[in-house]
């Protein structure tokens, strides 16, 4: 065991200036081991929402792929493989931002159409065009849905007014997976600790952490994929350590 131990940390030394590590597969952040917890405690999503799909989330689709979906993403340049994805999900499609307001929003698209942003960037940003979109509150623009629910939100930045937007409808949602900052790369963009703070008041609590990315600038960690439940459910109601 010492040896193995010695061989990691070896590693780890030499694969470090490229911001890699090794971890063992049931301690690195990756979604599978979200689905494989869900699965076990007999929650399967009978309504997927995936706000934030820019060229789609294979993952989530092949997690569940008899689920109900609601494709969600502003751009112009989503709605081709939206409507794609449709054919193969029972699916609806919203060509649409979410927010805490139905109004309209300048969206600047950039060449990776998954960073778009409502936001302006700090710094150099790789913006190709910018136009204005309509952009909608969860509770006005979805009608009711089966649970259980989950909803992911990847929205560059616009992930609070999102979850403000769903207003008491929040909790008809099971499990969120939310990309959100440690470093904020936009400007007024909002952090984890907002986050947290936000979901906390509206009752859910950390639950797992499916995705990590390192900015690369200096390969801080600047945005985490963290998934959150209500306090109450009942992948929390086991608190023993080990059986």
């Amino acid at each position: 065991m010492m040896i193995k131990a010695r061989l990691k940390a070896e590693i780890n030394r030499m694969v470090a200036p490229l911001g890699l590590q090794v971890l063992r597969l049931s301690q690195s952040p990756r979604p599978e081991s979200l689905f494989n917890l869900l699965e076990r405690h007999k929650i399967a999503p009978r309504t997927v929402f995936d706000i934030g799909v820019a060229e789609g989330t294979p993952w989530l689709y092949h997690a569940y792929p008899n689920a109900h979906y609601h494709l969600i993403d502003p751009t112009r340049e989503s709605m081709p493989f939206m409507q794609q994805w449709a054919k193969h999900l029972d699916a609806e499609v919203h060509n649409c931002a979410m927010g805490d307001a139905d109004t309209q929003q300048t969206i600047f698209v950039r060449k990776s159409i998954d960073e778009s942003t409502l936001y302006e960037e700090i710094g150099k940003a790789d913006v190709r065009e910018k136009y204005e979109v309509p952009v909608r509150r969860f509770d006005s623009l979805i009608a009711d849905f089966e649970s259980p629910a989950l909803a992911k939100i990847d929205v560059q930045g616009a992930e609070i007014a999102v979850i403000r937007g769903m207003g008491d409808r929040i909790h008809e949602i099971d499990v969120f997976i939310i990309e959100t900052s440690t470093i904020a790369t936009i400007k007024s963009g909002p952090e984890l600790s907002e986050l947290l703070s936000l979901m906390h008041d509206k009752d859910y609590v950390v639950f797992d952490i499916v995705g990590l990315r390192r900015r690369p600038l200096d390969g801080a960690l600047a945005q985490m994929d963290v998934v959150f439940v209500r306090s109450d459910s009942s992948l929390r109601a086991d608190r023993r350590w080990a059986s």
